[in-house]
C-alpha cells in the first residue's frame, strides 16, 4: 500500500504545521466543507496531494467492525471544530455533506491526530485477517494523488434472513385504516367484526324508550277518571329583580377605565384613552357620562355563543339604584390604588373588601409596580399606551379572573 493514505497525510500535516486546504476543484479553494470536493494537503517537497473529502480512512466507526470507516471529510470537521458544541458540531456536520465523526468518538480522533495511538480503531496491515492487499482493496487509496483521487467501494448489499422474517410477519398483521368507519373493524378467528350489532342494540333501546315516553304523555285522559282541583294561595306578583352583577370603577380623573370608555373596552377589547372617548361623545352632544353602563359579554361555547349582562357603575349613589341587595351583586371593584375610593363603600377597609369581591388594578405596561395594591389582594393588569391589539387579551384575562372569583 503507497503512502497516499489520507489519515497519514492529515496527521503528517498537523505535526508540520501545514494545515490542509479545502477546494471546490483540483486548484480553486473552498470556504466552507459544504462546497468542497476536495482536501489538500501541502507537501515539503513537490505538489500538494488532493483527496476527495469522503475518502475513507483508517479509522473505524465502530470498534467491532472492520468494514466501515470515517471518512476524511469527516475528519476534518472533528479535527477543525473540536473546541465546538454539540449542538454546533451535529449541525455543521450534516451540512457538510459527508456526516460526521460520532460524539463519544470525536475526542478519540482528535488525540489520535495530535500523536496518539487510537487503540484498535486504526486498521494496520499486519492485523488479524488484514493484508495489505485486502486493505487497499477495501480503501481504495492505492496509487490516490492529484490525478487519481480515492473513491470509497461500495459494498454489496446483503438480506438479512432474520429481518426478511420479521418483515414477512410484520406485514401480514397490518390492518389497513381507511375511513372513519373501517377503524373499529377487527376480525376474530377470520370473521369480519364491525361492531354493528352493539349499535343496534343501542339504537334500539333508545327507539324503545322515546316510544314509551310519547305513549305515556300522549294518552288521553280516562272519561271515568275525575279531574283534580288543586287550590293556590293568590299572591299580588312583584316585579323580579335583576340579578345581572355589577362592576364598580372608580370616579378619579387618574383612572384608565372610565364610564367614557369602559363599554368599548369589555364589550369589543379596544381600549381608547377617556379623553379620546369623551371627545367624541361631545361631538354627539353627550356632554356628561352616564354613572350606570350596561356591558353585554359575548363568549363561544360548545351550545353556542352565550351573552351576559353586566352593569358598570361609578360610585355607591349609583349602586343605590339597585336596592339594598345591591351589594350582593357586586362581582369587580376596579380600584387606582387611593383608598379614599372606599369610604362610602359597605367595607371601608380594603383588606376587607377585597376578601368580598374581586379587586382589579389597571396600569400601564411601562409603569412601576404601585406597593400599595400589594397588600390588597387585588389582580394587577397592564395596559400598553401603543398596542391595541393586544388589548383583546387584557380583556379575555379580565373574564378569565371574574370566572375565577365566582368559583370561590
Amino acid at each position: 500500500m503507497t503512502s497516499h493514505d489520507p489519515l497519514d497525510l492529515f496527521r503528517a500535516s498537523l505535526t508540520s504545521s501545514t494545515t490542509p486546504v479545502l477546494l471546490t476543484s483540483v486548484s480553486e479553494p473552498s470556504p466552507t466543507i459544504p462546497l468542497a470536493a476536495y482536501i489538500s494537503f501541502p507537501q515539503p517537497s513537490g505538489e500538494p496531494i488532493n483527496i476527495p473529502k469522503d475518502a475513507p480512512t483508517r479509522y473505524t466507526a465502530r470498534a467491532d467492525t472492520r468494514t466501515e470507516f470515517y471518512n476524511i471529510g469527516q475528519i476534518w470537521l472533528a479535527w477543525t471544530e473540536r473546541e465546538s458544541g454539540v449542538r454546533e458540531y451535529l449541525a455543521k456536520g450534516q451540512a457538510s455533506g459527508v456526516g460526521y465523526v460520532g460524539i463519544a468518538d470525536r475526542r478519540a480522533v482528535v488525540e489520535y491526530l495530535q500523536g496518539g495511538d487510537g487503540g484498535n480503531r486504526i486498521i494496520k496491515v499486519g492485523d488479524e485477517g488484514v493484508s495489505a492487499e485486502g486493505l487497499s482493496s477495501a480503501l481504495d487509496l492505492s496509487e490516490a494523488g492529484p490525478s487519481r483521487p480515492a473513491v470509497p467501494a461500495k459494498r454489496k448489499y446483503e438480506v438479512d434472513i432474520t429481518d426478511r422474517e420479521f418483515c414477512r410477519k410484520l406485514r401480514s398483521q397490518e390492518v389497513e385504516l381507511r375511513d372513519r368507519n373501517s377503524v373499529l373493524r377487527a376480525t376474530a378467528g377470520g370473521k369480519i367484526n364491525n361492531f354493528e350489532s352493539f349499535l343496534k342494540s343501542v339504537m334500539s333501546e333508545k327507539i324503545r324508550t322515546l316510544r314509551k315516553s310519547l305513549e305515556t304523555g300522549g294518552k288521553a285522559q280516562s272519561s271515568t277518571q275525575q279531574p283534580q282541583t288543586t287550590y293556590v294561595k293568590y299572591t299580588p306578583s312583584k316585579k323580579q329583580r335583576s340579578s345581572n352583577p355589577i362592576i364598580i370603577i372608580s370616579s378619579s380623573p387618574t383612572s384608565l377605565v372610565t364610564m367614557w370608555n369602559v363599554k368599548k373596552f369589555l364589550e369589543q377589547g379596544v381600549f381608547e384613552p377617556s379623553e379620546i372617548s369623551r371627545a367624541n361623545e361631545a361631538q354627539q352632544g353627550n356632554t356628561r357620562a352616564e354613572d350606570m353602563v350596561p356591558v353585554l359579554r359575548k363568549r363561544s361555547t360548545p351550545q353556542g355563543e352565550v351573552s351576559s349582562k353586566y352593569y358598570v357603575v361609578d360610585g355607591v349613589e349609583a349602586l343605590q339604584k339597585f336596592g339594598q341587595d345591591a351589594w350582593d351583586r357586586v362581582v369587580c371593584v376596579l380600584t387606582t390604588g387611593q383608598a379614599w375610593q372606599f369610604k362610602p363603600y359597605k367595607w371601608q377597609d380594603p383588606k376587607v373588601l377585597f376578601r368580598h369581591v374581586k379587586g382589579v388594578y389597571f396600569q400601564w405596561s411601562n409603569e412601576p409596580v404601585n406597593p400599595t395594591v400589594r397588600d390588597w389582594n387585588v389582580t394587577e393588569m397592564r395596559i400598553d399606551r401603543n398596542k391595541r391589539h393586544i388589548d383583546r387579551q387584557v380583556v379575555a384575562e379580565f373574564w378569565r379572573v371574574l370566572d375565577e372569583a365566582k368559583k370561590r
